[in-house]
């Protein structure tokens, strides 16, 4: 453990790395220890706030769904995600975002030497440590990872950006942390629509049903990576399987209503050589 914390963590305040004094880790700048408990390490004391009530609100909720839900089952787009994984597994470290109960990590343990999964919610991480062996489970902030620069394999960040409050610092996190040839795995829902008419003012709230505040298009996607300096290797949207004929005339409707693509978006990424390469032509172009 303590090699973990002085090679791959730091402060997510100040990002200086941590101490350990005996049984004592701690930021000596900001003068604030790290609770260290087995496997499980929470960034609570160390966490900058950003002081956005949507923000406290998602947290919340966030920690009431990891007491009261059910184990997540491997349904097919966990399935689709996992395989992507398998395929493009490399070196040793894994860092998993927003893993909810677990029903990825016990695979990702087994592919790196050391994987550790982030979460905003105590009781999920409670579960994912009783279902797996070595994973290191951290409490902190995805805005603000406790992860230095450069150090990350793999990073897995499924169906977590549509609840980020700030998800330009989600995925410039994303960048700072992995290493120039790691490779990163995101997935969002697919909100594309070929036709969209809705009156306004009657939005029906006893459907709340997620905590989704940001709705992705492939179109979308592609740009908010490109201005915050990740390049896609390869972007697909994804099906439900056919099992039967029922699903596939479901699959061909939901499609269609799609504009002939998927219900989720998966992307494998990686840095951009350039990752301020947009800003710095916009720069130029109003100097011209």
């Amino acid at each position: 453990m303590n090699n973990i914390i002085k090679t791959l963590l730091c402060c997510p305040k100040c990002r200086g790395k941590l101490s350990v004094e005996g049984n004592r880790i701690f930021c000596a700048t900001c003068r604030e220890d790290v609770l260290v408990d087995n496997r499980y390490i929470d960034f609570d004391k160390l966490t900058p706030q950003l002081h956005l009530s949507l923000d406290t609100k998602v947290q919340e909720i966030t920690e009431y769904a990891g007491a009261v839900m059910k184990d997540i089952k491997t349904d097919w787009r966990i399935a689709a995600v996992l395989e992507d994984i398998r395929e493009n597994a490399k070196g040793s470290v894994c860092l998993e975002i927003g893993g909810a109960d677990g029903p990825m990590t016990p695979t990702l343990e087994h592919l790196f030497d050391t994987t550790m999964t982030l979460d905003y919610s105590r009781h999920f991480l409670k579960r994912i440590q009783k279902k797996t062996e070595r994973a290191i489970c951290i409490y902190a902030n995805a805005h603000f990872l406790p992860i230095q620069d450069n150090v990350l394999d793999m990073i897995i960040c499924c169906e977590v950006l549509e609840h980020s409050t700030i998800p330009t610092q989600l995925l410039t996190e994303l960048r700072r942390t992995i290493r120039k040839n790691g490779v990163i795995i995101l997935s969002v829902p697919n909100e594309q629509v070929l036709c969209h008419r809705k009156q306004l003012s009657k939005y029906e709230y006893s459907h709340a049903g997620d905590t989704h505040i940001n709705f992705f298009t492939p179109y979308s996607l592609e740009k908010l990576l490109f201005r915050t300096g990740l390049e896609i290797v390869s972007m697909k949207t994804i099906y439900p399987p056919s099992n039967s004929v029922r699903s596939f005339l479901g699959n061909i409707k939901n499609s269609i209503k799609k504009s002939f693509s998927g219900s989720f978006i998966v992307c494998i990424l990686r840095p951009m050589e350039d990752p301020w390469i947009y800003w710095e032509t916009f720069y130029k172009n109003l100097r011209s």
